[in-house]
């Protein structure tokens, strides 16, 4: 008895991180508004899907960690919102391509403007909140790693 119940409770702890590590996506889908479609996969990578005229024509799946927020901007050339990998991370956006039936790595990918969303500004901003969060639960864990790559004792030396 005693077993079933640290199982239900480790379950059910368990399941409330899962869930209070889910970003709101919310926000993200209205903006775009069917014309691209956001989700978090099991993995914890956010999958991004592209419509046009009601069909699926591109995926990207990319770990939120490895976008630099700083880096999200518009393009006005392509009248998109861009965002790019962080440096160290070289190419982490998986691109696939139905149509061509290609899956391509990038280090940037682009997301076509919202209507609404002239300057790309709100959207940017979303996107920015989105990262945000997950940039500040990372940054300290990277501060707590050593500097030094030996796992020598430096007394030894």
């Amino acid at each position: 008895m005693k077993r079933l119940l640290l199982a239900s409770t480790i379950v059910l702890l368990s399941q409330k991180s899962i869930q209070a590590q889910t970003p709101d996506l919310g926000p993200l889908n209205a903006a775009f508004n069917g014309s691209v479609i956001f989700k978090v996969d099991k993995h914890g990578r956010l999958v991004m899907d592209h419509y046009d005229q009601g069909s699926r024509f591109r995926q990207d799946v990319v770990p939120m960690e490895q976008i630099d927020p700083g880096l999200t901007s518009f393009s006005s050339e392509e009248d998109a919102i861009a965002l790019k990998c962080k440096a160290e991370k070289g190419q982490c956006f998986s691109k696939e391509i139905f149509k061509l039936d290609v899956v391509r790595l990038s280090s940037r990918i682009t997301v076509p403007r919202p209507p609404q969303d002239e300057s790309g500004a709100n959207t940017i901003a979303l996107f920015q909140e989105l990262l945000a969060p997950r940039e500040a639960t990372i940054a300290p864990i990277a501060a707590e790693t050593s500097a030094s790559p030996s796992r020598k004792n430096n007394s030894e030396r």
